[in-house]
């Protein structure tokens, strides 16, 4: 039979005591068939130790985390025009294919000018698609910006051209984009403004796929 074999240290002068719970059942404790030192709670656990199924961690404690991207919306232009406009304000729909998705409250415009639904650090996108039977020195889209709802800026801008390449439209697409703070959805808003060297390039617009568009990201909190 196998025996348990307690030895004290002959340098140490303190009294080791085991203590029994305050418990009315019996308890077996089984000591493992190896030579090895007992952990405690100041105790390193060397990861490469570990094996099995770890039990699940529950993150619902945790705090200073994010929620990864909390909003996206996609919108387009779904009618074709043709020559200048600040700002592109007319035939906007969000994007709304069988597939299309979204994620959060989205965006709201009216005249032009697009609010923010929540502040924060937002990345705003715009691709534009023109064509012309012809030449067009430049084809150019701005995103444009106020942070106080009434003096706009030229955070980004796409500056193209066309040069007819049979006697059919050739067509040209560019794409801008910029990232914001936005510290108040009352005075921090954008717009997109198309103008062309030669009047006649037509500004691509398709209510069943994505032409002209534009879309909205909430990378984190400001």
């Amino acid at each position: 039979m196998a025996k348990v074999k307690i030895q004290g240290n002959a340098s140490g002068t303190g009294v080791l005591t085991v203590t029994a719970p305050n418990t009315s059942t019996d308890r077996t404790i089984t000591l493992p068939d190896s030579t090895g030192t007992l952990l405690d709670n100041t105790s390193t656990l060397d990861a490469t130790k570990l094996s099995g199924n770890l039990p699940a961690i529950s993150g619902a404690s945790l705090t200073g985390l994010t929620a990864g991207i909390t909003e996206v919306d996609t919108w387009r232009l779904t009618t074709s025009f043709t020559g200048d406009v600040t700002p592109l304000a007319l035939n906007l729909e969000r994007v709304d294919n069988t597939t299309s998705g979204r994620i959060g409250t989205g965006m709201s415009v009216s005249s032009g000018v697009w609010t923010f639904p929540s502040t924060g650090i937002w990345q705003v996108e715009f691709w534009m698609t023109s064509y012309i039977s012809g030449d067009s020195a430049e084809v150019i889209g701005w995103l444009q910006s106020t942070h106080n709802d009434s003096t706009w800026g030229e955070d980004a801008i796409m500056d193209n051209f066309i040069q007819q390449t049979a006697s059919t439209n050739t067509f040209t697409t560019g794409y801008c984009s910029s990232v914001l703070d936005v510290t108040s959805t009352s005075t921090h808003k954008v717009r997109f403004k198309v103008a062309k060297s030669n009047t006649s390039v037509t500004t691509y617009g398709d209510t069943n796929q994505n032409a002209t568009y534009m879309r909205f990201t909430k990378l984190g909190e400001t």
